[in-house]
């Protein structure tokens, strides 16, 4: 159905080109619909296409390596981030050669790092800015010649090509290495490589938590909200602690993520600290799944309980898939599939220490079978396969959407061709030199009250917006109120409590009535403000603000239903009962005037990069909650206002254009009408020509 579309469209434009004086406008509609066709349906195919997996973990997750296994087939393609500072996002895809397109901070981020690390605080986000001001300052790079540099680049980005995946891994570590020169000033990057396995998925690896810069956060979340499938990593030996509970909350986008995979990692450093206390691998096992099923059901279950009671249905289904571990381990599949010389130090030392607790604690060793059942890879590849299965449907449904709108367009503007082909071949068949200038001089007499009424319909269509304009600006200020709410998010720490208990005996009766001071921790729980929220309620709002003010404003001067009305008003006037004035032989000529009309429609800017907030990590206490409200409110304040001011400029250029477009209306038709006689003059004088060329093309649309 999609190329039979594209065909047809190509073979009316193709068509058409034979006589471009004719259908001018209808030419210009079919170019317009091709290209809104071909862009539709090529993001179409690309999402078809293309699965986006988003990876999150902490750092020391083991991401790099979960990546280069799933991905690269274990080579050591991404290097590994040592500390957060080095964590920036990076999105990975096929490409037709080997690039590293590396997107740096603006000035104004820097200055919001700088601004970061001047404040006196405990918070990781403080400590990762400070690292990083440090770390440019060793890199010896002049910032202001960065900076001069950073402005002349397209976005802030930068593409660097590379001759084969050697060299893109050194660019790699000088751009987002633990110890590269630019990987301070690195906000983040996008690596191509021609390896057909990157075929048919586009991978985003986000950085871990203590981001000192909020729009590289926001940037994370927005990648995320576009991912199929979700793999977030918790280490075994630390799962689901208090820091990936939180990253969970600060990343995790409350819409958009279609389906979640929690990947306990680095199985097989658990079972090494598990083992020596199992009778073998099998019993090892059953009490490692056990514990770590047991965590994840209860975390699973209390994050989905607050998310349901705070209203936020989307995110708690997300999160029941966290009661769903997949059990894996990177090093494992390299034991069962590499060769030992490809292997690294520390997989050498963790088989080493592996097999050495076998052959001490169990009666068998590790077989290439145990290898390939811990690592569990084909598990993991086996979930983001089931998510493009999942998404086709909708897919298909966005398809034939889109095909169909196409599709009435086309058989519109069809329709207007063919109508005004057969009105050219009738005037030709029935119109002499002598009757055609008599029809001329009639229609030209009506042409000023036809004008007349026309531009009438005009000024009401603008009268009647600039009365309502101040009543979408109303509307919109209500609006505040509904995104001004933050929902809050729980966090559980780990607390040291002390009791006293018995130290006395029963057979040394100097030690009864003595104690001992014991202790112990607990897990409470908490609840904060992330301040990203407040960012996305106010992209939220501002996004709103302008869908509605364009949809709203371009309701009351909408082009298509003023042309239609125009239209009709056009008609009515020329079907009027003369013997002497046949208003077939124009008609088509001027509604076509009519149809090929640019009318103006409203757009708004906004500037989301100025979408900024004094704070980091969790906002705890009611001072600091108080305070990020007030500076909520007031940025949604402010934007309404910037939108505002936006309306009123866009609207008065549009009603400025519009008193434009009325007064020279009358000028408009006549000039159709003029150059419409001359071709048909033209035509007479080769009349039997002509209509054969007419009626080929009635064919050929047909």
């Amino acid at each position: 159905m999609t190329t039979t579309l594209q065909q047809r469209i190509q073979r009316a434009l193709d068509a058409c080109a034979h006589f471009p004086q004719l259908f001018t406008a209808e030419n210009d509609a079919l170019k317009t619909l091709a290209q809104d066709y071909s862009q539709k349906l090529a993001r179409w195919q690309h999402h078809e296409q293309t699965l986006n997996i988003g990876i999150m973990g902490q750092v020391k997750a083991g991401k790099s390596t979960f990546l280069n296994t799933l991905l690269f087939d274990g080579r050591p393609i991404l290097p590994e981030a040592a500390t957060p500072k080095t964590a920036n996002l990076t999105r990975i895809g096929y490409g037709e050669t080997h690039s590293l397109q590396v997107e740096y901070y603006s000035e104004q981020e820097w200055q919001q790092i700088a601004e970061q690390a001047r404040q006196p605080s405990d918070s990781d986000s403080h400590k990762v800015a400070c690292e990083l001001l440090a770390m440019s300052a060793d890199s010896n790079i002049s910032l202001t010649e960065h900076w001069q540099k950073v402005a002349n680049l397209k976005d802030q980005t930068e593409v660097i090509n590379a001759r084969d995946i050697s060299e893109l891994q050194g660019l790699l570590n000088q751009f987002t290495g633990n110890d590269g020169r630019y990987t301070a000033l690195v906000k983040s990057t996008v690596l191509t490589l021609p390896d057909e396995a990157l075929k048919g998925f586009e991978v985003v690896d986000t950085p871990g938590m203590n981001d000192p810069v909020q729009s590289r956060s926001q940037k994370t979340r927005d990648y995320m909200a576009n991912c199929d499938v979700v793999f977030f990593l918790s280490r075994c030996s630390q799962f689901l602690d208090d820091a990936d509970i939180r990253l969970l909350g600060e990343q995790l986008p409350g819409k958009g993520v279609k389906r979640l995979v929690l990947v306990a990692g680095q199985y097989d450093s658990v079972i090494l600290d598990d083992g020596y206390d199992r009778a073998s691998l099998a019993e090892t096992e059953e009490n490692i799944h056990k514990r770590l099923q047991r965590i994840a059901q209860q975390k699973s279950e209390q994050l989905v309980a607050f998310q349901r009671e705070n209203g936020n249905e989307a995110r708690a289904v997300i999160l029941e898939y966290l009661a769903q571990p997949v059990f894996a381990s990177t090093f494992a599949w390299g034991f069962a599939h590499w060769p030992t010389d490809k292997w690294s130090s520390s997989m050498h030392h963790i088989h080493g220490e592996l097999q050495a607790m076998a052959q001490e604690c169990w009666p068998d060793m590790f077989s290439q079978q145990d290898w390939g059942r811990i690592a569990n890879v084909e598990t993991l590849r086996g979930a983001w396969q089931q998510a493009r299965h999942d998404r086709l449907p909708i897919l298909t449904q966005q398809r034939e959407s889109f095909t169909r709108e196409s599709e009435v367009q086309f058989e519109s503007l069809l329709a207007r061709l063919t109508g005004r082909i057969t009105s050219r071949i009738t005037t030709l068949e029935t119109q002499d030199l002598q009757s055609l200038r008599q029809q001329q001089s009639q229609c030209q007499q009506r042409l000023e009250g036809i004008a007349a009424e026309l531009r009438s319909i005009i000024g009401d269509a603008i009268f009647a917006a600039r009365k309502q304009t101040g009543q979408i600006s109303s509307q919109l200020a209500e609006d505040i109120s509904r995104h001004r709410h933050l929902t809050a998010h729980t966090g559980i720490r780990q607390e040291s409590y002390s009791y006293e208990v018995s130290d006395s005996s029963w057979y040394n009766p100097f030690s009864w009535g003595r104690t001992r001071t014991a202790y112990g921790t607990t897990s409470v729980s908490y609840q904060y403000f992330n301040p990203q929220d407040a960012v996305e309620q106010l992209r939220q709002y501002s996004r709103t603000c302008a869908s509605q003010i364009r949809q709203h404003f371009n309701t009351l001067i909408e082009p298509g239903a003023l042309k239609k009305q125009l239209r009709q008003s056009l008609v009515k006037h020329l079907n009027t009962d003369s013997d002497k004035y046949d208003a077939s032989v124009f008609r088509s000529a001027l509604e076509s005037a009519i149809y090929g009309l640019k009318l103006p429609e409203l757009t708004l800017n906004v500037d989301e990069s100025r979408m900024m907030f004094p704070f980091q990590g969790e906002v705890k206490t009611p001072e600091d909650k108080k305070r990020l409200q007030q500076i909520l409110d007031s940025a949604l304040g402010s934007m309404f206002d910037d939108l505002a001011q936006q309306l009123s400029s866009g609207s008065q250029a549009i009603f400025t254009q519009l008193e434009t477009l009325k007064n020279g209306l009358q000028d408009k038709l006549s000039n159709s009408l003029n150059a419409e006689v001359s071709e048909i003059e033209a035509g007479l004088q080769r009349k039997e020509t002509e209509i054969i060329g007419y009626r080929n093309l009635l064919n050929q649309l047909a």
